[in-house]
């Protein structure tokens, strides 16, 4: 045809997902490793918070991202290092500057909307968000949980921390994202992680300090090898930890990449 061009207009460039640590420590006080809490940029989705330990709200203002753009936060269990931030975050929204914001969702194990209530109720309604909506799942030992979000999937399996403890993981368009929790060991954790192309994983304590139903630096490492995981994250460090000393170790029993999570990280998942 006349005047037809032949070249081939290049492809679309992916959008970067992007996740951001906002606290790889525990509660214990340690320079640069904060409670738990990780946020995930998600394009044209907004940010979703992996748990919100003590310090999560702070964070994101020191790492610009902003309250408003938090779609909704993901829980794992209700220890006060994981979720305690639900709370300033439920009143920060509640801020005059910020009423114009929609609705966020709030996901977690069962026990959810009565922990919400019983906060509110010691603290007061500044610390309930009317604009929140709760999703519990439950899920018996070694059941398997989906979610459908609008570009992406959520699923959960039971880790046995606690008798609600879920860990959790997320797809979205050929990118998939598993994080631990707090687990010991199992084959539930493993199969939710198969295939994982990031596996976010607590290493909470050196293997000859183990702690039952936390994973140290060759329990992490084992799990990610046997899913056939391509990307070792290891984060939720006690102070008695080096996490180079927790990489090294885990290099012994993995052989994919292996990084080590420090507050204000940032991984590019693609």
């Amino acid at each position: 045809m006349p005047g037809a061009s032949s070249e081939t207009a290049p492809a679309a460039t992916p959008e970067p997902l992007r996740l951001h640590v906002l606290g790889a420590g525990s509660i214990l006080p340690r320079a640069g490793y904060g409670a738990s809490g990780y946020a995930l940029e998600l394009p044209g989705d907004g940010l979703t918070l992996f748990d919100c330990g003590p310090g999560s709200v702070r964070a994101l203002g020191e790492r610009g991202l902003r309250i408003e753009d938090v779609r909704r936060v993901v829980l794992s269990h209700f220890h006060p290092d994981h979720c305690l931030d639900v709370l300033a975050l439920a009143f920060a929204r509640r801020n005059p500057a910020l009423s114009a914001l929609g609705s966020i969702d709030l996901i977690g194990p069962v026990g959810l909307a009565g922990w919400l209530e019983r906060a509110a109720e010691a603290l007061g309604h500044w610390v309930a968000d009317p604009r929140a909506r709760v999703r519990e799942v439950g899920l018996d030992p070694g059941a398997r949980g989906l979610l459908e979000l609008e570009r992406a999937r959520l699923s959960c399996t039971p880790t046995g921390h606690t008798p609600e403890a879920l860990a959790w993981r997320l797809d979205r368009e050929g990118v998939s994202l598993t994080y631990s929790g707090d687990s010991g060991e199992s084959a539930e954790l493993e199969s939710l992680a198969a295939d994982s192309d990031w596996f976010l994983c607590e290493c909470s304590f050196a293997d000859e300090d183990a702690q039952a139903n936390h994973l140290t630096p060759t329990g992490a490492a084992r799990i990610a090898q046997r899913a056939g995981c391509r990307n070792l994250i290891l984060t939720h460090f006690y102070p008695s930890l080096e996490p180079v000393t927790a990489a090294a170790v885990a290099a012994e029993s993995f052989e994919g990449r292996i990084h080590t999570a420090h507050d204000g990280a940032i991984f590019s998942l693609r």
